[in-house]
């Protein structure tokens, strides 16, 4: 979180605020996890009827990350000059961009403001990941070509932790700036490679205990 100098008068009427907040009304459905939210509108009502009785503002900003993913950017500021903000971002999965980045972005915006205003997020999820082909489907890069999935990112994060690998030198075997911007081609070679790490780790260390 980065925040101004001094927090001093801010942090005073954050307190203020979120004594005065009460939780948003759960009043929207998903199907999927049959499960109940409460949407953006709904926590930006209740945000708003308790910051500017005390000097707050909200604001809120969508932008692509260096890796290509969708993220929200939310500044708290208060009358006197001082702010609070931190920014979130995630991989788009779907077939429809448009939609899967619109979506993305209210549900960053939601859980953002949510956590600055103090308000109860318990829901599993509402405005991504609808449905088990939402949260398989592979990843889409909005700044290069689509990219694995979340599932295959971290399946290879646990080979190159497990075979000790450099991921910075990794990536550039791979001509990848992360691991999580591999093209889908080329994931079954990165799995490969590591795979034939760790059986050459094995049988070195094998070798090293019946010497």
């Amino acid at each position: 979180m980065k925040t101004s100098e001094s927090i001093n008068e801010i942090a005073t009427a954050l307190a203020k605020a979120q004594g005065a907040i009460q939780n948003p009304a759960k009043d929207k459905d998903n199907p999927f996890f049959k499960s109940k939210y409460a949407d953006l509108a709904e926590v930006l009502n209740v945000i708003r009827s308790a910051f500017p009785e005390n000097g707050l503002a909200l604001i809120q900003a969508p932008f692509t990350a260096e890796n290509g993913n969708i993220g929200v950017t939310t500044m708290v500021t208060h009358s006197s000059g001082q702010w609070m903000s931190d920014s979130i971002d995630i991989p788009a999965q779907g077939k429809n961009l448009a939609q899967e980045a619109g979506s993305a972005i209210s549900y960053l915006r939601r859980y953002s403001a949510s956590a600055f205003a103090g308000v109860a997020q318990e829901d599993l999820d509402s405005n991504i990941g609808k449905s088990k082909e939402d949260n398989t489907a592979p990843v889409v890069n909005l700044r290069n070509k689509p990219t694995i999935t979340f599932q295959q990112v971290e399946q290879l994060k646990k080979l190159i932790a497990s075979t000790s690998t450099d991921e910075g030198a990794f990536c550039q075997y791979l001509k990848v700036k992360t691991i999580a911007t591999i093209p889908p081609a080329s994931f079954g070679g990165a799995i490969k490679a590591l795979e034939s790490k760790a059986e050459e780790q094995a049988a070195q260390k094998s070798k090293g205990g019946t010497a």
